[in-house]
């Protein structure tokens, strides 16, 4: 989100967002590293460096960041198929076609909406960047 508000290619430093989300400089480079691997952002070194949206949010859906970040929409594990320690039905799940239902179902929510949603229902400030205009 920090990044959204950026005007294009300029810019924001690790530091600055670390400061401003509160979180640990290694949990965000990690974050920043794969989502440079997705080609969401890209990275600028040197004074006034930092790291800059790749494309416009209003063309970046958030399923693509959840996919980058390595989060997953499934409800249950075994949807996705991973073992999960708290069922036991694992292999004859009554509901598993209900959780793949409800999975495909919210893939089609964070694929609707992009980074520029989130941020124009927050109310910020996308107007003084170049990503506002229409």
């Amino acid at each position: 989100m920090e990044l959204t508000d950026q005007p294009p290619d300029k810019a924001i430093s690790v530091s600055v967002i670390t400061k401003r989300q509160r979180i640990k400089p290694k949990y965000l480079e990690q974050i920043l590293f794969r989502l440079r691997q997705a080609g969401l952002i890209r990275g600028k070194k040197g004074p006034g460096g930092g790291f800059y949206l790749a494309r416009d949010p209003k063309e970046i859906r958030l399923k693509e960041v959840l996919d980058a970040v390595g989060e997953s929409t499934s409800p249950v594990q075994c949807v996705i198929g991973k073992a999960d320690k708290y069922c036991a039905q694992v292999a004859q799940c009554h509901m598993k076609s209900c959780w793949q239902e409800l999975k495909k179902e919210i893939d089609a929510f964070f694929n609707k909406r992009t980074l520029w949603d989130v941020c124009k229902s927050k109310n910020m400030k996308l107007e003084r960047s170049n990503h506002g205009k229409k």
